[in-house]
């Protein structure tokens, strides 16, 4: 069963899965909205988490791979009187011209994708010269112990759920495509907020990549 096939199976529950970690997340999907501006894409909106948070005045898009979740996003927005357009839409292949947002966000997003890879290029490739990408993640922790004796198992488990591997080192592939503006490493580098740029003199190999 796929990724989105499981996320589909659980749709509305997912969120209430998700509450008890709701203390932790919040307030720093609350922090990563703040650097969002002008014309943004949400890539993996799933059920809107980020959707209370942005500033007013933004032009936002959003996209997710789970077409149930994009119902949910909606209805969300709607509750909330947000004006925003969303699509259903893989990370690895956004259906929009080249230099087309001033922001891009994610959210939980690169433990899920099944090619991390094509998906920083597409954000790469979507963002405006100077836009800024914004990162809110799982990744592998900066202590060995803890991957091994917690996150290893935990990996496995929603592995076995979801699809989602969290430990990734998505930190490192963010730093290949993008100028690292601030960073901040919580739970000893298990979730991680980067705030980047796209710039001149990083990633340009990669501007423009379509297959």
């Amino acid at each position: 069963m796929s990724f989105r096939e499981k996320y589909a199976r659980l749709g509305e529950r997912y969120e209430v899965l998700e509450k008890p970690l709701d203390r932790f997340f919040c307030p720093l999907r609350k922090k990563a909205a703040a650097f969002v501006r002008g014309r943004a894409l949400e890539v993996g909106v799933g059920v809107g988490k980020m959707l209370h948070y942005y500033p007013q005045g933004i032009e936002l898009h959003a996209v997710d791979a789970v077409p149930e979740m994009v119902e949910i996003a909606k209805r969300k927005a709607k509750e909330l009187g947000l004006n925003a357009r969303f699509y259903v839409m893989d990370a690895e292949r956004l259906e929009f011209p080249d230099e087309s947002f001033d922001t891009v966000i994610s959210s939980f997003v690169f433990c899920t994708v099944p090619d991390p890879e094509r998906a920083m290029e597409e954000i790469h490739r979507v963002l405006k010269p100077g836009g800024r990408a914004i990162f809110l993640e799982h990744t592998k922790s900066d202590c060995r112990l803890l991957n091994w004796l917690f996150l290893k198992p935990l990996d496995l488990l929603l592995g076995w759920l979801l699809g989602d591997n969290t430990l990734r080192e998505t930190h490192e592939l963010v730093r290949r495509y993008f100028e690292v503006e601030h960073e901040e490493s919580h739970y000893r580098g298990v979730v991680r907020l980067i705030v980047a740029r796209k710039s001149e003199d990083v990633g340009k190999t990669f501007k423009g990549t379509d297959g």
